[in-house]
């Protein structure tokens, strides 16, 4: 009888331990993006949605992780990582050495040209000397504004104006407050099919890919991902994301 009872006991302590949280809570990764950049995140009402969006969602599916989407400006995403505010970064993020020494990028997923939008009127780019004297509107922190301050070392009269978020370059845009917008090719094309009295350059300024960022210590996290975005890429999902949110 005695040893019954103490085996009782054991069980009993057991179903405590169990139901004050002996088991281990699966962790959820909160995810940084900047939902204004369409066609890879923006708002749908309440949802942020978009290729990217979509992406995270196959990610989730191959790999079992658990992912909170959190919203905020561009310019905060790095400085959010930095301060462990956010997991992980996914907001068509382009790889560059500067970002390189203090996040790991994962395996590319998209490769992407920075373009120039102006005013359906203007005179063409055609060449890096045709943005002397011009005012240049970028996205603050993007790879665009990095471009934007070097075309004003390099060429004469070029001034560089920052924006939050990409609607207000756009609206200083069609003001005529500036004279151009620097800025990603597929980002720029569906600006110029939802915005009158704007057109795009010919004259491309340079490519970039880009990719999901992460803290120097997230090594489990990056070998994760990136497995996960190899199996994706090659998948017949992946050509589906790029006709629903690209080519669409």
């Amino acid at each position: 009888m005695k040893k019954i009872m103490q085996l009782v006991m054991i069980l009993a302590v057991g179903v405590i331990m169990t139901a004050c949280g002996g088991s281990k809570e699966e962790k959820v990764v909160v995810v940084g993006t900047a939902p204004n950049f369409v066609p890879f995140e923006y708002m749908d009402g309440d949802k942020i949605v978009g290729f990217d969006m979509d992406l995270l969602d196959e990610v989730s599916k191959e790999t079992g992780l658990k992912f909170k989407v959190v919203g905020m400006d561009f310019s905060g995403l790095l400085p959010a990582l930095q301060t462990k505010k956010i997991d992980l970064i996914v907001a068509g993020m382009s790889i560059t050495e500067d970002r390189k020494k203090n996040v790991n990028f994962s395996h590319p997923y998209f490769n992407v040209s920075q373009v120039i939008m102006v005013g359906e009127g203007s005179k063409e780019i055609e060449k890096e000397s045709d943005i002397a004297g011009k005012k240049i509107g970028v996205v603050m922190g993007t790879t665009s504004d990095t471009i934007a301050e070097n075309l004003s070392k390099e060429l004469d009269g070029v001034e560089t104006v920052k924006y939050n978020k990409l609607h207000e370059a756009v609206l200083s845009l069609q003001a005529e407050k500036i004279d151009m917008i620097i800025l990603d090719y597929q980002q720029a094309k569906k600006t110029t099919e939802n915005n009158n009295g704007l057109k795009l350059s010919d004259y491309t300024l340079q490519s970039e890919e880009y990719a999901m960022a992460m803290g120097k210590d997230e090594t489990e996290l990056l070998t994760q991902i990136n497995k996960a975005l190899e199996k994706i890429i090659k998948s017949k999902k992946y050509n589906e994301l790029i006709e629903k949110h690209i080519k669409n």
